[in-house]
Protein backbone atom coordinates (compact mmCIF):
# COMPACT_ATOMS: atom_id res chain seq x y z
CA UNK A 1 0.00 0.00 0.00
CA UNK A 2 2.73 2.38 0.41
CA UNK A 3 3.49 2.76 -3.15
CA UNK A 4 0.33 3.51 -4.10
CA UNK A 5 0.30 6.36 -1.85
CA UNK A 6 4.16 7.55 -2.45
CA UNK A 7 3.30 8.12 -6.16
CA UNK A 8 0.95 11.34 -5.92
CA UNK A 9 3.40 12.56 -3.23
CA UNK A 10 5.97 12.37 -6.08
CA UNK A 11 3.99 14.25 -8.42
CA UNK A 12 2.79 16.86 -6.34
CA UNK A 13 6.27 17.44 -5.39
CA UNK A 14 7.11 17.84 -8.92
CA UNK A 15 4.33 20.17 -9.56
CA UNK A 16 5.39 22.25 -6.36
CA UNK A 17 9.00 22.46 -7.62
CA UNK A 18 7.46 23.77 -10.96
CA UNK A 19 5.67 26.61 -9.38
CA UNK A 20 8.28 27.29 -7.07
CA UNK A 21 10.58 28.15 -10.37
CA UNK A 22 7.79 29.87 -12.71
CA UNK A 23 7.18 32.38 -9.44
CA UNK A 24 10.92 33.49 -8.86
CA UNK A 25 11.04 33.27 -12.75
CA UNK A 26 8.55 36.54 -12.50
CA UNK A 27 9.32 37.59 -9.93
CA UNK A 28 13.37 38.48 -10.56
CA UNK A 29 14.35 41.61 -12.34
CA UNK A 30 15.45 41.49 -15.81
CA UNK A 31 19.32 41.10 -16.02
CA UNK A 32 21.37 43.79 -17.88
CA UNK A 33 21.72 40.99 -20.69
CA UNK A 34 18.35 40.72 -20.95
CA UNK A 35 17.81 44.46 -21.18
CA UNK A 36 20.17 44.79 -24.03
CA UNK A 37 18.76 41.74 -26.00
CA UNK A 38 15.48 43.74 -25.38
CA UNK A 39 16.62 47.40 -26.03
CA UNK A 40 16.42 48.87 -30.11
CA UNK A 41 19.54 48.64 -31.83
CA UNK A 42 21.45 51.38 -32.34
CA UNK A 43 20.82 53.96 -35.15
CA UNK A 44 24.01 54.10 -37.69
CA UNK A 45 24.62 55.77 -40.50
CA UNK A 46 25.96 53.43 -42.28
CA UNK A 47 24.57 51.54 -44.56
CA UNK A 48 24.67 47.06 -44.25
CA UNK A 49 27.04 45.31 -46.40
CA UNK A 50 24.60 43.27 -48.00
CA UNK A 51 27.36 41.88 -50.79
CA UNK A 52 29.16 43.21 -53.78
CA UNK A 53 25.90 42.21 -56.25
CA UNK A 54 23.16 44.21 -54.25
CA UNK A 55 22.48 47.84 -54.36
CA UNK A 56 20.99 49.83 -51.96
CA UNK A 57 19.26 53.20 -54.24
CA UNK A 58 17.48 55.83 -52.38
CA UNK A 59 15.81 59.02 -53.72
CA UNK A 60 18.54 61.43 -52.72
CA UNK A 61 21.26 59.76 -54.48
CA UNK A 62 21.75 61.14 -58.15
CA UNK A 63 20.33 60.05 -60.86
CA UNK A 64 22.70 59.58 -62.95
CA UNK A 65 24.58 57.28 -60.99
CA UNK A 66 21.59 54.98 -60.36
CA UNK A 67 21.09 55.05 -64.03
CA UNK A 68 24.32 54.12 -64.64
CA UNK A 69 24.68 50.96 -62.19
CA UNK A 70 21.60 49.95 -63.54
CA UNK A 71 22.71 50.32 -67.20
CA UNK A 72 26.13 48.13 -66.11
CA UNK A 73 24.21 45.59 -64.59
CA UNK A 74 21.61 44.94 -67.23
CA UNK A 75 24.66 45.14 -69.84
CA UNK A 76 26.24 42.45 -68.07
CA UNK A 77 23.36 40.26 -67.44
CA UNK A 78 20.93 40.79 -70.78
CA UNK A 79 22.15 38.25 -72.39
CA UNK A 80 23.66 36.18 -69.58
CA UNK A 81 21.49 32.89 -69.54
CA UNK A 82 23.44 31.04 -67.78
CA UNK A 83 26.11 32.82 -65.82
CA UNK A 84 26.60 32.51 -62.34
CA UNK A 85 26.08 36.24 -61.52
CA UNK A 86 23.24 37.42 -59.20
CA UNK A 87 21.96 40.90 -58.59
CA UNK A 88 19.39 42.77 -56.19
CA UNK A 89 18.46 46.25 -56.87
CA UNK A 90 16.33 47.62 -54.38
CA UNK A 91 14.62 50.56 -54.00
CA UNK A 92 13.80 53.00 -50.30
CA UNK A 93 10.65 54.52 -50.52
CA UNK A 94 10.25 58.04 -52.91
CA UNK A 95 10.17 58.81 -56.25
CA UNK A 96 12.64 58.11 -58.54
CA UNK A 97 13.04 59.93 -61.99
CA UNK A 98 10.77 62.45 -63.39
CA UNK A 99 8.33 63.26 -66.45
CA UNK A 100 10.92 65.30 -67.57
CA UNK A 101 14.01 62.80 -66.81
CA UNK A 102 12.61 59.59 -66.90
CA UNK A 103 14.08 56.41 -64.97
CA UNK A 104 14.35 53.63 -67.54
CA UNK A 105 16.63 50.38 -67.30
CA UNK A 106 16.10 46.62 -68.29
CA UNK A 107 16.47 43.83 -66.32
CA UNK A 108 18.88 40.93 -67.64
CA UNK A 109 18.80 37.28 -66.04
CA UNK A 110 18.96 36.06 -62.74
CA UNK A 111 18.35 40.15 -61.79
CA UNK A 112 15.41 41.24 -58.79
CA UNK A 113 13.86 44.63 -58.58
CA UNK A 114 12.53 45.51 -55.38
CA UNK A 115 11.10 48.45 -53.36
CA UNK A 116 11.51 48.40 -49.62
CA UNK A 117 8.35 50.08 -48.52
CA UNK A 118 5.74 48.57 -47.04
CA UNK A 119 3.51 48.64 -50.41
CA UNK A 120 4.12 49.30 -53.64
CA UNK A 121 2.65 52.89 -53.45
CA UNK A 122 5.83 53.52 -51.20
CA UNK A 123 8.39 53.69 -54.30
CA UNK A 124 7.94 54.76 -57.54
CA UNK A 125 9.42 55.02 -60.61
CA UNK A 126 8.81 57.54 -63.57
CA UNK A 127 9.96 55.79 -66.39
CA UNK A 128 10.04 52.44 -67.29
CA UNK A 129 11.92 49.22 -66.29
CA UNK A 130 11.50 46.35 -68.72
CA UNK A 131 12.49 42.85 -70.27
CA UNK A 132 13.13 42.14 -73.92
CA UNK A 133 12.03 39.67 -75.65
CA UNK A 134 14.96 37.62 -77.49
CA UNK A 135 15.31 38.20 -81.18
CA UNK A 136 16.93 36.17 -83.75
CA UNK A 137 16.51 38.42 -86.42
CA UNK A 138 13.47 40.30 -87.78
CA UNK A 139 10.43 38.87 -86.91
CA UNK A 140 12.16 35.82 -85.08
CA UNK A 141 11.25 37.10 -81.40
CA UNK A 142 10.47 34.21 -78.72
CA UNK A 143 9.45 35.39 -75.18
CA UNK A 144 10.34 31.75 -73.56
CA UNK A 145 13.24 32.85 -71.96
CA UNK A 146 12.17 35.90 -70.08
CA UNK A 147 12.18 34.45 -66.55
CA UNK A 148 15.08 34.18 -63.92
CA UNK A 149 14.42 37.72 -63.22
CA UNK A 150 11.88 39.96 -61.04
CA UNK A 151 10.25 42.90 -60.19
CA UNK A 152 8.47 43.52 -57.13
CA UNK A 153 6.91 46.28 -54.36
CA UNK A 154 6.79 49.16 -56.24
CA UNK A 155 4.58 51.04 -59.12
CA UNK A 156 5.56 52.11 -62.46
CA UNK A 157 4.37 55.53 -63.78
CA UNK A 158 5.24 54.41 -67.41
CA UNK A 159 6.04 57.45 -69.93
CA UNK A 160 8.92 56.37 -72.54
CA UNK A 161 6.40 56.89 -75.64
CA UNK A 162 9.57 56.11 -77.84
CA UNK A 163 9.77 52.62 -75.87
CA UNK A 164 5.84 51.50 -76.33
CA UNK A 165 6.20 52.55 -80.02
CA UNK A 166 9.54 50.71 -80.59
CA UNK A 167 8.13 47.21 -78.85
CA UNK A 168 4.72 47.77 -81.34
CA UNK A 169 6.92 48.34 -83.64
CA UNK A 170 8.80 45.29 -83.57
CA UNK A 171 5.52 42.79 -83.06
CA UNK A 172 6.77 42.05 -79.62
CA UNK A 173 3.80 43.58 -77.98
CA UNK A 174 0.31 43.78 -79.09
CA UNK A 175 -0.56 46.36 -76.07
CA UNK A 176 2.00 48.99 -76.11
CA UNK A 177 0.78 50.63 -73.09
CA UNK A 178 1.37 47.66 -70.86
CA UNK A 179 4.26 46.66 -73.20
CA UNK A 180 6.60 49.69 -72.23
CA UNK A 181 6.42 48.97 -68.02
CA UNK A 182 5.88 45.51 -68.31
CA UNK A 183 9.00 43.60 -66.79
Amino acid sequence: MRMYYRAPRLVARAFASIAVLLVALFLLPLSSAAKRLTAPPPESSVQPNFGPNVYVFNPSMPQSEIQATVDSIASQQVSNQFGTQRYALLFEPGAYGSSTNPLNFQVGYYTSVAGLGLSPGDVVINGSVYVRNQCFGPGNCIALVNFWRSLSNLTINVNTPALAATAANSGRCRKPRRCAGSA
